[in-house]
């Protein structure tokens, strides 16, 4: 393996996306006491948007949840093996549909086991220089890198 091709990426908690989340969810429920719903409905709906909210800060953004994945490794065949809190190990496929931007990074996830897993990844998460690789990766792909370097 060359010096230059990074394939272990270690994950730390992402203030960006707590914001985001925190802000997608108050306009939720904003929307949510606009719209001409009976109250019920919009209680329901508000405390629905507040759980999924909480589940994705917990599990995505603080990194707090034991499903949360706290680092990953790609593999030249475009596999993808996902270590989580609890010391549990995923492994499945990059699938398509991913977005590689200079500020996010979304990894969809499909698992040899069956289900999948969107991973959202911005630039606060991990170091800058790893993020830069990453998308490199992502972008050109594993096997491309191994060859030029």
């Amino acid at each position: 393996m060359s010096a230059s091709l990074q394939r272990h990426y270690k994950l730390r908690s992402s203030s960006h996306l707590t914001l985001f989340i925190s802000i997608a969810c108050l306009l939720s429920l904003a929307t949510l006491f606009v719209l001409p719903l009976t109250p019920m409905i919009s209680v329901v709906f508000g405390i629905f948007v507040l759980f999924a909210s909480a589940f994705l800060l917990i599990r995505d953004a603080r990194l707090a949840s034991d499903s949360s994945c706290v680092a990953f490794r790609l593999e030249v065949d475009n596999t993808i093996s996902l270590l989580l809190r609890d010391g549990r190990h995923l492994t499945g496929k990059l699938g398509t549909g991913g977005v590689i931007l200079p500020f996010v990074v979304l990894l969809n996830v499909r698992f040899e086991q069956g289900g999948h897993r969107g991973i959202v990844l911005l630039k606060d998460c991990m170091s800058a220089d790893s993020f830069r690789r990453l998308r490199v990766v992502l972008r050109w792909g594993v096997k491309r890198q191994e060859s030029v370097s």
